[in-house]
């Protein structure tokens, strides 16, 4: 049995708030991760260094911030399919408590387990 309209639309408003964090840590991200220009007789060496480690973290950071918004995208445009919320390896119920931690989630937690085993 899939979940109710009203978990739907609960759901639905937790992922429009991700959304709009992510969108957030993305536009932060960005800025971030533009090329790193230091006065090397000013900086030092070990400044540009430490500025590229971060510039290259706050890529990665941008990259996983950009797959995860896809992700709850593709989440809200499939949210009001009738199989949506149903297990699918058994058929089951998902369960709104996994839906709401884990929004892209295809498998019931039983289901879940055994695949990783």
């Amino acid at each position: 049995m899939p979940i109710s309209t009203a978990q739907k639309r609960k759901l639905e408003k937790h992922i429009e708030e991700a959304l709009t964090d992510l969108v957030e840590q993305i536009n932060l991200a960005s800025q971030s991760s533009e090329t790193v220009e230091l006065d090397q007789a000013l900086a030092g060496r070990v400044s540009r260094i430490d500025a590229i480690q971060q510039q290259k973290m706050a890529q990665a950071s941008l990259g996983r911030a950009k797959q995860e918004k896809h992700l709850l995208e593709s989440v809200l445009s499939r949210i009001d399919c009738d199989d949506f919320g149903v297990c699918e390896e058994c058929g089951e119920e998902i369960g709104i408590k996994r839906l709401m931690v884990k929004p892209e989630s295809i498998y019931c937690i039983g289901c879940q387990q055994e695949l990783e085993d």
